[in-house]
């Protein structure tokens, strides 16, 4: 069961990111159109998804599962991307829909690439 779950909150984080990365962007060029409640409400949605599917992905990985390495290696730069957002947060404040619209289509690129590699191993 935790193996369907697995396979579908993958493509649920890539569509979150990327929606989300599109409203960001949209908003950005629509001066009239900002909200930042509703961006954070998406942020949130976001980066939620990914950590579960990073839960998710430790969890198989402790039942022994094969998942592969390279599929391990992109949870992780997920992760790390999650890490150096949080911590330019401030600095990310000056352009906050063009930045935030930018890092979720690269989470989404991410995840995507991490769904790919799903049981690839190095050899």
């Amino acid at each position: 069961m935790i193996n369907s779950i697995h396979s579908y909150s993958g493509l649920i984080s890539a569509w979150v990111c990327g929606v989300s990365g599109l409203v960001f962007l949209i908003m950005h060029f629509k001066i009239k159109q900002r909200n930042e409640i509703l961006g954070s409400y998406l942020i949130i949605s976001s980066v939620s998804t990914l950590l579960t599917n990073a839960l998710i992905v430790a969890y198989l990985y402790s039942l022994d599962k094969d998942l592969g390495s390279f599929h391990l290696f992109y949870v992780a730069i997920v992760l790390f991307t999650l890490t150096f957002l949080y911590i330019y947060k401030d600095q990310m404040r000056e352009n906050y829909f063009l930045y935030w619209g930018l890092a979720l289509l690269y989470l989404m690129g991410l995840a995507i690439r991490t769904i790919t590699t799903l049981g690839e191993a190095l050899v």
